[in-house]
């Protein structure tokens, strides 16, 4: 039996250039969709945007491909995370952005594509605050439940609503009612949650390959003289990628560690001339993040080769049963 082939996408705001780039040398290399050759897709904020891209038909009865989403980025992130002179004191009150610009971009990007046009399945992760429990869209239980079909856009704005940056995004349909905000804060690399999910939809599989595409190894620091004396306002500003790359860092060890699993991990280990900051859309650090990608490519070849040579048999089963 074939194995189970899994792809994972990190969140990481603008710097989901670096997994478009990536995912679209490694699906020219496949010569095919990655729909075609992933049993299932998952992504959480930034990634679930482009989990959203390639897997659904949201391009005109079609999906977009990794080219057509790095685009998407390059395009339109100035548009996203506009800055003003109000935006340092408005932080302190309120999300850094408004959600109007975000909002349209992606209405136009997915129109009114619905989940249920998931050309495999698809995870993709939220948290919902008023529940305080992980919310995860998942297309393969649309059949059984069709009141999980909801429309794309709402999806990619639910994963993307990094808190502090955005505000929440309030989803309701008859009795249900959420809160929901970037799944970042507890799946940043939702690649264990891809795998135990998949192990759900193919109990009969003893064998799967996780491909887990990153954004990029932030490379700051801080030390004890900084961090002692921060309170509230001190930490505000640094909890989100505090806790959105220890979560990917642990999910890399747990991984590795798991008999059956083959884990291939795509993440560059510095971002070089890039900026950490998640919402850095200045011209010049958008021509660096591609930059970075590139050199990545570049310099893991063979790396890269291996994966294509484990996906190189597709899918490892049909579309799943309805219901699981």
């Amino acid at each position: 039996m074939a194995s189970i082939k899994v792809l994972s996408i990190d969140g990481g705001g603008i710097r989901g250039i670096i997994p478009a780039i990536i995912l679209g040398k490694l699906q020219k290399r496949l010569a095919r969709n990655l729909y075609e050759v992933f049993d299932l897709i998952a992504g959480t904020s930034t990634g679930g945007i482009i989990a959203l891209g390639i897997g659904t038909r949201g391009n005109n009865g079609q999906p977009y491909t990794p080219d057509e989403l790095l685009n998407l980025y390059v395009e339109n992130g100035p548009v996203i995370f506009k800055k003003n002179f109000l935006t340092p004191e408005k932080e302190l009150l309120f999300p850094k952005y408004s959600p109007d610009a975000l909002e349209k971009v992606l209405a136009e990007f997915f129109q009114d594509t619905e989940f249920k046009t998931a050309l495999t399945p698809l995870l993709i992760s939220s948290y919902d605050l008023q529940s305080q429990l992980p919310f995860f869209f998942k297309s393969h239980q649309i059949t059984a439940k069709p009141n999980y079909n909801w429309p794309v856009t709402s999806i990619a704005r639910a994963t993307s609503a990094a808190p502090t940056y955005f505000p929440p995004l309030h989803l309701t349909r008859g009795a249900e009612d959420y809160a929901l905000v970037d799944g970042g804060v507890f799946v940043n690399n939702p690649a264990m949650a891809a795998y135990a999910e998949a192990r759900h939809l193919y109990p009969d599989s003893t064998q799967f390959v996780v491909v887990s595409v990153g954004t990029g190894d932030r490379q700051d620091s801080i030390s004890y003289a900084q961090a002692k004396e921060w309170g509230l306002l001190g930490w505000a500003k640094q909890i989100v990628p505090v806790f959105m790359d220890s979560v990917s860092e642990a999910v890399d060890y747990q991984l590795s560690q798991i008999p059956g699993c083959t884990y291939h991990r795509l993440q560059a280990s510095h971002l070089q001339a890039a900026e950490n900051d998640m919402d850095d859309v200045a011209p010049e650090n958008l021509v660096n993040l591609q930059e970075t990608a590139k050199e990545y490519v570049a310099t893991h070849s063979a790396e890269l080769d291996k994966i294509c040579a484990d996906l190189s048999d597709g899918r490892g089963s049909d579309m799943p049963g309805v219901g699981r």
